[in-house]
Formats: structure tokens, C-alpha cells, sequence
């Protein structure tokens, strides 16, 4: 299956990885696949200053892709956990300008590639020896091409400096009168990424994307790195979109409803316990994951006592 191939198939080449602020890696496996390596830098425990501070967390890929499955919103990518050996599997294969990046930081195999914030060895990454704890995602073949959008509930990034959308409840008024969000499942889509970051606790979707160009390609829930970072913290500002809208797909509302009472944390703990990087999250994420659904699921009935159930729960299409 796809899973076993990119967990422990063969390596045939490796460069630096696409374009991004995060460092990572593009790999090319026996199979065919075209996968990228993002690397461990943190414990499952360790808390972030703030909601979008910090390096990505490759356990947060893995956590989102099977909480995708779960809610039968099959738009995160394929992600699996694996441990690479640093010196037998990739610096053999390795592109020159991805080999003049490694470096040894005492007995540990290091490198630091190119991205961002990749400077020189000080923001680089270290294995423990040779092996390095990371995730391996599926990229889609180039044959299917992505566009890209900049959200309405992008944050400012600024300290001190709000966005409209932060101050106005009446914001989501205006977004639907514009496209791409005036017709077709653009906006439902969007809620339903949005129920996905706030359960991660992913405040960082600044952009997204849509599989083809059409005004009715899916949008795809993609980079989920920044996740996970505080089980004790809540970030309500990431349900904006839905609690200003006020609109949920039928399908997704049913969904949520049968995660409650611990449904979801039990089903996905169980699903997180095939990885190979098993465990894959803290203890204290499940918790937080129930809690979050019931944030969810209060913001949808209260919407639905302020302007009906037929305004709120939608049956426009679902991209499943």
C-alpha cells in the first residue's frame, strides 16, 4: 500500500526541498512516489512561545492526515512517519547542493539545505548519530496543478496590528460577495479547513490551495506543520470563518456529531498507533481535540438559534 512504500521504501535520490520557509527535504522513492522529508525538531511535549512561532512539527502531518480520514475530508496529504539514515540512505543519493549543506555537529550527521531560514549551520537539523526522525508526505505529480489564494482571515504577522476581519463580525458579509466565495463550494471548503486548523490548533493558513485552476477545484488542506503546539490553549480566532458565516456542510456537521464523547480522540489514537513513530502525539492532544469539538459544535448551534437550521447547515456539494 502507499503507506508501507513510503515508509519504508528505497530511496533513489534526494535534494533540497521545494520552495518554503520550513526546511525539508524532496525525495525520489523506488515506487515512483515523489515524496517530501520534513524532519523532527521538537518533543511530542515541547509547547511553542506562541500559536505560529516555531519550526513545523512533523508529528502534526501525521496527526492531520488521519484526522482528515475522520472527517471524511480527504484533502491532507498522505503523510507516514519514518527514521532515515542519514549517511546510507541520503548522502549517497544526494543532490551536490544538498551535500554542501551537511555538516557534523560531534558524532551526529547534520545539515541545514535550503528554504527561508536556512542560512548556514546554526539553523540547520541533526540526527541522533545517523538516523533522523522525520515525516515522509506524498507530493502530487506535476500533472496536477495547484492555485494559490490568499485567505480573507489572513493575520497581520505584525504585532499590535489587527486585520479587519479581527474587529468586524460582519466581515464574512463582504467576503461573500466576492469571488471566488460568492458561488459554487469555495466558502464551504474553507469552513471545513477551518474546523480541521482549530481542532490542530493551526493558526497559520494564510494561503490556500485548490486542486486546478477551476472556480470549483477543492481546496486542499496542505502544510499542516504548524499544529499541535499547545494542548492547554485554544486559539477561538481560528473558528472566524465559521462562527461568521454561520454555514457548515450537512456532511461535516454529521460527522462532528458522531466524534463526540470522545469518539474522536479514541478512534484517532487508535489510527496514530500504526505509525512507526508511534506515539505520535502527547498525551494531552486527545484531550484537547474533544475539547475543541465541543467549541466546534457550540459555535454551530448557536449560529443555528440565531438564524435558523436552514440557513446554517448547507447541502452544497462536498468534495470527498
Amino acid at each position: 500500500c502507499v503507506l508501507h512504500s513510503l515508509k519504508s521504501g528505497k530511496i533513489l535520490s534526494a535534494d533540497i526541498g521545494y520552495k518554503g520557509t520550513q526546511l525539508k527535504l524532496t525525495l525520489q522513492l523506488e515506487g515512483g512516489q515523489r515524496v517530501i522529508f520534513k524532519p523532527k525538531w521538537f518533543e511530542r511535549d515541547f509547547v511553542q512561545e506562541t500559536i505560529i512561532s516555531g519550526g513545523d512539527r512533523h508529528n502534526g502531518e501525521i496527526a492531520t492526515f488521519h484526522l482528515g480520514r475522520l472527517l471524511e475530508l480527504r484533502r491532507t496529504p498522505i503523510a507516514v512517519g519514518r527514521k532515515i539514515n542519514l549517511k546510507n540512505e541520503i548522502i549517497p543519493v544526494a543532490s551536490e547542493r544538498l551535500l554542501k549543506t551537511f555538516f557534523t555537529k560531534g558524532r551526529n550527521q547534520c545539515f541545514y539545505g535550503k528554504c527561508l531560514y536556512c542560512k548556514d549551520e546554526s539553523t540547520g537539523v541533526c540526527a541522533e548519530g545517523d538516523i533522523l526522525e522525520g515525516v515522509v508526505i506524498l507530493w502530487l505529480p506535476n500533472r496536477y496543478p495547484l492555485k494559490v489564494y490568499r485567505s480573507p482571515w489572513l493575520r497581520s504577522y505584525k504585532p499590535g496590528v489587527t486585520r479587519r476581519w479581527e474587529s468586524d463580525k460582519d466581515f464574512c458579509k463582504d467576503v461573500i460577495m466576492k469571488e471566488p466565495y460568492d458561488s459554487g463550494s469555495m466558502l464551504m471548503d474553507l469552513v471545513d479547513a477551518t474546523i480541521v486548523d482549530y481542532l490542530i490548533g493551526n493558526a497559520d493558513r494564510h494561503h490556500y490551495e485548490t486542486l486546478g485552476t477551476q472556480s470549483d477545484s477543492m481546496v486542499l488542506i496542505l502544510d499542516n506543520g504548524k499544529s499541535f503546539g499547545n494542548p492547554d490553549y485554544d486559539e477561538y480566532t481560528i473558528l472566524a470563518p465559521l462562527y461568521q458565516c454561520c454555514k457548515i456542510r450537512e456532511s461535516t456537521w454529521q460527522t462532528l456529531l458522531m466524534l463526540r464523547n470522545t469518539v474522536l480522540s479514541k478512534t484517532l489514537q487508535t489510527l496514530l498507533s500504526q505509525d512507526s513513530l508511534e506515539p505520535v502525539l502527547y498525551d494531552k492532544y486527545y484531550a484537547a481535540l474533544d475539547r475543541r469539538l465541543e467549541r466546534i459544535l457550540l459555535e454551530v448551534n448557536e449560529c443555528i438559534v440565531a438564524k435558523g437550521l436552514q440557513q446554517v447547515i448547507t447541502d452544497t456539494s462536498t468534495h470527498s
